[in-house]
């Protein structure tokens, strides 16, 4: 039987009296169970845990590049798995309770480490979120995302304390935290909006690729040209998703959608008319 050593971060699994005194409710009850390290894992052994972490780093890069560097291919696909790699590796880590860390550090990382797992796929959802949609404002989305980024952030304090001593992994969680929690509140907003919202007819005078710092910079809007009157900010060039700007052309006549939000945060998109 495989065990494995933790040295000062065993404890013992038996219930805290603070619990029996004041019971807590089932879900955060489960959490402090999940974040208590164990000392032997059913099903998992070191070698095997190193295999899992190889191949979701793997994964992560891949699907962080791919969503990136070709976002007119597979887009959907790519948004949904960089929101569910990160989910998934969380629940192993607390399937394992412990035995996995946030190390980020190149001159040496732990080899258990999710950090690529959770890093790469939420910097991806953050940047097509950013460069993909539109919004009337964006202070409600920032202060919600720094909100949900705060609470996820104190969570991961409260129960897991293998990182609260360690400022790099405590940075590796901010940064998920906030990135993760932009990409996915902004996507949901708009995904998720059951709003009929309002239709305003506009013609597409230019489309165009638009990146940043040249044609060696780092980013890439794929944007289309309209009526300024049309778009809810005053801006004549409104970005799209990148897998429908080939079907948008020069001439067409689109409407500007905009709705209410999910999260009561107003945003708009050019779309085709209904009807």
């Amino acid at each position: 039987m495989f065990r494995f050593n933790f040295g000062s971060r065993i404890s013992a699994l038996e219930p805290s009296p603070f619990t029996h005194s004041f019971p807590l409710p089932p879900i955060l009850r489960a959490i402090m169970e999940a974040r208590t390290p164990a000392t032997y894992i059913p099903g998992y052994s070191r070698a095997r845990l190193k295999r899992i972490i190889a191949a979701g780093n793997v994964a992560a890069c891949a699907i962080g590049f791919w969503t990136i560097l070709f976002p007119t291919q597979l887009y959907t696909v790519g948004l949904s798995l960089c929101v569910l790699l990160p989910l998934w590796a969380l629940a192993l880590e607390m399937r394992t309770r412990g035995a996995l860390g946030f190390e980020a550090r190149r001159g040496r990382r732990y080899p258990l480490s999710i950090a690529t797992i959770l890093l790469l796929p939420a910097l991806a959802l953050a940047v097509r979120a950013g460069i993909d949609l539109n919004f009337e404002s964006y202070s409600p989305l920032i202060a919600a995302t720094a909100l949900t980024a705060l609470a996820m952030f104190t969570l991961f304090w409260r129960f897991d304390p293998q990182f609260r001593g360690d400022l790099n992994q405590g940075v590796t969680i901010a940064i998920f935290a906030l990135a993760y929690c932009y990409g996915a509140l902004a996507l949901a907003d708009v995904r998720l909006d059951a709003s009929s919202g309002q239709d305003t007819q506009t013609l597409i005078h230019h489309k165009r690729i638009h990146v940043s710092g040249g044609p060696k910079g780092g980013s890439a809007w794929y944007q289309v040209k309209v009526d300024p009157e049309a778009s809810p900010a005053g801006a004549n060039w409104i970005n799209v998703q990148p897998d429908l700007w080939d079907s948008f052309h020069r001439g067409d006549t689109v409407c500007v959608h905009v709705g209410t939000g999910l999260l009561a945060i107003p945003w708009y998109a050019v779309g085709r008319c209904a009807g």
